[in-house]
């Protein structure tokens, strides 16, 4: 028997785990508005060691989207903002800086946080 992963597993996840996110196309694109979407946000610390054997501690963060949801899937380069959602706070402006498709319908977006520029 064949799974659909799009509907019968990856649907009922984004239904009770995902949050609103605005979508701002930029190159996926161009000429398109922002729109609202949804997605799963996560982060997890990563670290890195350097040849001297330092550690540099990081975290990589991601939002996972159902591509059904899209006409055409966010890419890199694309930038999105994730609102304040019953309860939770709002986690700001991001620039999507890699984008990876399991193949069963659902691509990880990894995303950076938009810092604000200061002023002089």
């Amino acid at each position: 028997m064949a799974i659909n992963w799009s509907t019968q597993v990856y649907a009922p996840q984004y239904a009770t785990f995902s949050r609103p996110v605005v979508f701002n196309p930029i190159k996926s694109q161009p000429s398109a508005d922002s729109f609202d979407g949804r997605g799963i946000y996560g982060t997890a610390p990563i670290d890195v060691i350097g040849e001297d054997a330092t550690i540099i501690s990081d975290a990589r963060t991601i939002l996972d989207v159902l591509e059904s949801d899209f006409a055409v899937v966010p890419i890199q380069g694309d930038r999105l903002s994730i609102p304040a959602h019953i309860g939770m706070p709002a986690l700001g402006d991001f620039d999507v800086i890699d984008a990876n498709t399991n193949g069963g319908g659902e691509t990880t977006l990894i995303i950076r946080k938009r810092m604000a520029a200061s002023i002089p």
